[in-house]
């Protein structure tokens, strides 16, 4: 029987994420610890004593029902406390990160696992985690015992702990007989609507930044704005309001965010109000206070945070020394930069194309195309005939082909023709009408009111959420939820 188990490797891997941790798990842990050391009779017996883990996860099973009143930072300390005086001399661990084409049993051979024992700990894993969906990056704690043999101290695999995702933490342990018990201990947040509200003094990226926002959500509100907005044009003064979804741990930090509700901006041209909204078949969007959809056909920009080089129309060549037609324009931004598929479409060609060196050219409705050059390389997938959706990474900036340096040189083409992608008035996605457009005003209202309520992102963490009844549409059956 292994000496490993499930608890103790759980703590260990947590000392950095105390707040993930399980209430449960270090509450059965603690609780059969002291059962354990109350039963040994003299204090020499006590400073080095026999752990049993058949008697703590008995211990476990009765004491998890009382878990929820305690403070889990004080049951993680404890939890690692106990990790280290019961079974540091006889469990080693070791820390692996999974590589490109690695599956969990190369991962696990690789690092020494018996290719039995293995298999066993991977078929208990299966029904929390199919092997299939392991991905490179991910990190994980292999747990081997210290076993005694004829040949000397030897090492037998003993278990495994990582975290899939925010919310998990699986762990697999050897029991009796060499077989393995996985178990998973799920964290729950508050969920809590913030505002992040401000003027704009250097970008709108540090301004958000400096009211609550974080990458994720600044990604999203440029995807949303992008359809209207020339970042290029954002100068100080402009305002922005974004209402977006926090999750929240025990301790009062901000675990990750979800979706944005509510989006305004204020710069060059007309306000920008839009407003997030399921359709009853299950259709996310963005859309004004009228029902007209934020997407269009063809995003403005496809790529963010990148320097204007060179416009559309004629102008003198650097390579070439003649004055000529530039049918595209030009943006300058560090090699690797990833840039975006204008819109859905279909892919017609991705590779060397002369003196655009990698090239990428995307079919779209209603006779438009979209090219994209100079590319460092392509996105994995990218081939022709992909299809690829709007927003969708599909390249990456470079300087291949007749360049002077790192730049996106980008084309729209309608029926042939080249058009400056920095003027086109472009047809919305889609207008809500009739019911539709009533559970949207519906919606609208709610988020009015949700917002008006909202803390700001930037103040102190309130324990309270803030919740405002729905009045959106429900999600069909089998729609899954958001992430």
């Amino acid at each position: 029987m292994s000496g490993f188990d499930v608890r103790l490797a759980d703590a260990q891997r947590s000392r950095a994420l105390t707040f993930f941790s399980t209430l449960a798990i270090g509450v059965a842990l603690v609780s059969a610890l002291v059962v354990q050391r109350g039963d040994t009779g003299t204090e020499a017996e006590a400073a080095a004593p026999e752990f049993s883990l058949e008697a703590a996860r008995a211990g476990a099973d009765v004491a998890a029902r009382d878990a929820s009143f305690l403070d889990s930072t004080a049951l993680v300390a404890a939890e690692h406390a106990a990790f280290e005086a019961f079974s540091a001399p006889e469990v080693v661990s070791r820390r692996v990160e999974v590589r490109p084409g690695d599956t969990f049993a190369s991962v696990l051979s690789n690092a020494g696992a018996d290719r039995s024992l293995a298999n066993r700990a991977i078929y208990a894993l299966e029904d929390h985690f199919p092997a299939r969906q392991l991905r490179a990056g991910q990190e994980m704690t292999l747990y081997f015992d210290s076993v005694a043999g004829p040949a000397g101290q030897t090492r037998e695999f003993a278990g495994l702990s990582f975290r899939p995702d925010l919310e998990r933490t699986l762990t697999v342990s050897r029991v009796a007989d060499d077989e393995f018990r996985a178990r998973e201990a799920v964290v729950e947040f508050d969920s809590q609507m913030v505002r992040a509200s401000g003027s704009i003094e250097t970008s709108l990226y540090q301004a958000a930044l400096d009211q609550g926002a974080t990458d994720r959500v600044i990604y999203d509100l440029a995807n949303v704005l992008g359809f209207a907005v020339d970042f290029r044009t954002v100068q100080e003064g402009d305002t922005f309001d974004i209402v977006f979804e926090r999750f929240v741990d025990s301790q009062g930090e901000t675990a990750r965010t979800g979706d944005i509700a509510y989006i305004a901006f204020d710069g060059r041209g007309d306000p920008l109000e839009y407003f997030r909204f399921t359709t009853p078949e299950g259709d996310v969007g963005y859309y004004t206070a009228e029902g007209e959809s934020a997407q269009r056909l063809l995003m403005m920009t496809p790529i963010n945070g990148a320097r204007l080089s060179s416009h559309f129309g004629r102008r003198f060549h650097p390579i070439l020394q003649t004055s000529r037609p530039h049918n595209g324009t030009d943006f300058a931004a560090p090699t690797g930069t990833p840039i975006m598929a204008a819109g859905n479409g279909i892919v017609e060609r991705a590779n060397r194309f002369g003196s655009f060196g990698n090239y990428l050219r995307i079919r779209h409705a209603n006779g438009y195309k979209t090219a994209y050059a100079h590319l460092n390389g392509f996105a994995s997938g990218i081939r022709a005939g992909s299809r690829v959706t709007q927003g969708q990474i599909v390249a990456y900036v470079g300087t291949t082909g007749r360049s002077t340096g790192p730049h996106l040189h980008y084309e729209v083409h309608l029926n042939g023709q080249p058009m400056n992608p920095m003027s086109l008035d472009l047809p919305t996605g889609r207008r809500l009408e009739n019911a539709e457009l009533e559970l949207f005003r519906a919606e609208r209202d709610r988020i009015l009111a949700m917002r008006d309520a909202a803390p700001l992102a930037s103040e102190p963490i309130s324990r309270e959420p803030v919740l405002v009844a729905s009045a959106q549409a429900p999600t069909p059956a089998g729609t899954p939820g958001q992430q």
